[in-house]
């Protein structure tokens, strides 16, 4: 009952949305497009087969992006093409807005979920911890309004559920329903557990072009096997702030402790990509990044920026172990050109080491129970991507 008034409550939304009045609209709307395209060399240092080779050279992405506007309203979407292994298309975001002024705006739609540092926690390509248990670049489904001024950003958003579509899935009990997929970008619940409701709140301070903030998210998950509905929460400090000439010094810190009630065995399951693993049902997420510019006039690189990332999780469960994750490396730009040459380590971390390969019996998720004497793990990676 309470997620039907839920959902009537985002319909009633968009419909007022839609029918708003159009005063001073332009008679035309205005398109634009754009995309890009991402190459990745790549060198998994646990990977035989991998380090056979030498490492291996392979698509990326290729993305489409749009961005319309008529008077107040506008769209901004983000859809993305991947190999099939990891899910083909897909789409980021997309969503239908609304400017009531130049500081205050409605979103409806596929939106960025309203949470810590934004847009990114990170500096490199591989983002950072939180993004791997869906607390960054984390995209739903849902209305958010967004309050932008010279001092404070403020958003309030309502989700329904995460972005993607859904799909027939087979339970863990093997029986069949219609439930989250697990291809699409940003990672949510998946598997047995599927989002069913969520409240997202953050408030930050900008000041001498540094920020502070702080986030809140309140929401449910319903399992398809026990037939049970339970919470979920997650609270966010950040700061970001931006030094010397030209802001070419830029530090980032933030942490995270979010909890999953209810969750069978101190486990939750995450999917993005087509890939699934199990998280630790509650945790403690600390992250911190340094950055620096350096302006290059050697035709045709504009800068190269170095920076180093590093996340600790501490894990809230008993036998459960926890997560450390390194990414080191550096962005050189060249006009339309973007390249990111990173060293990223990680132990208990599944995309630096063997999937699912942690633990005793060599069978449980680094980011779920993880093993007590993991060794670190490292990828090498080059991703280059022309922008349009």
């Amino acid at each position: 009952m309470k997620r039907q008034r839920f959902c009537n409550l985002l319909i009633t939304i968009a419909i007022i949305l839609l029918i708003a009045p159009f005063a001073g609209a332009q008679t035309k709307p205005t398109v634009k497009f754009g995309g890009a395209l991402r190459f990745n060399y790549r060198y998994k240092d646990w990977d035989k087969n991998n380090k056979s080779i030498g490492g291996d050279a392979v698509f990326d992405v290729f993305k489409i992006s749009a961005k319309a506007t008529y008077g107040k309203l506008f769209l901004d979407m983000d859809y993305r093409f991947y190999p099939s292994d990891f899910g083909g298309g897909m789409l980021r975001y997309g969503y239908i807005g609304y400017d009531f002024n130049t500081e205050n705006q409605l979103q409806i739609g596929a939106n960025q979920v309203p949470f810590g540092l934004l847009p990114y926690a990170s500096h490199s390509w591989f983002f950072n911890l939180p993004y791997y248990v869906g607390l960054e670049d984390d995209y739903d489904m849902g209305i958010k309004f967004v309050r932008n001024t010279s001092k404070w950003h403020l958003a309030l958003a309502l989700y329904k559920n995460a972005e993607g579509p859904r799909a027939w899935t087979t339970f863990s009990n093997g029986t069949s329903g219609n439930s989250a997929d697990p291809i699409r970008y940003s990672y949510d619940l998946a598997g047995d557990t599927e989002e069913s409701g969520q409240i997202n709140a953050r408030a930050a301070y900008k000041f001498n072009k540094q920020e502070i903030g702080v986030s809140a998210q309140l929401g449910q998950y319903h399992n398809h096997v026990t037939d049970k509905t339970n919470s979920h929460n997650a609270f966010a400090i950040h700061y970001n702030g931006n030094f010397l000439q030209d802001e070419r010094l830029n530090i980032k810190a933030e942490a995270i402790q979010y909890t999953y009630n209810g969750a069978v065995d101190d486990l939750i399951t995450m999917a993005a990509y087509n890939y699934t693993y199990d998280i630790t049902s509650k945790a403690t997420l600390l992250t911190a990044g340094i950055a620096y510019t350096i302006p290059l006039k050697m035709e045709p690189f504009q800068s190269i920026q170095f920076y180093e990332n590093y996340n600790y999780m501490i894990k809230g469960n008993d036998g459960h172990h926890d997560t450390q994750m390194n990414v080191i490396g550096c962005l050189l730009t060249a006009g339309p050109i973007y390249t990111y040459i990173d060293y990223a380590s990680g132990k208990n971390q599944d995309w630096f080491g063997p999937w699912g390969g942690f633990g005793p019996d060599g069978d449980q998720y680094g980011l779920g129970r993880g093993e007590a004497s993991p060794e670190w793990h490292s990828w090498f990676n080059i991703n280059v991507g022309y922008y349009f």
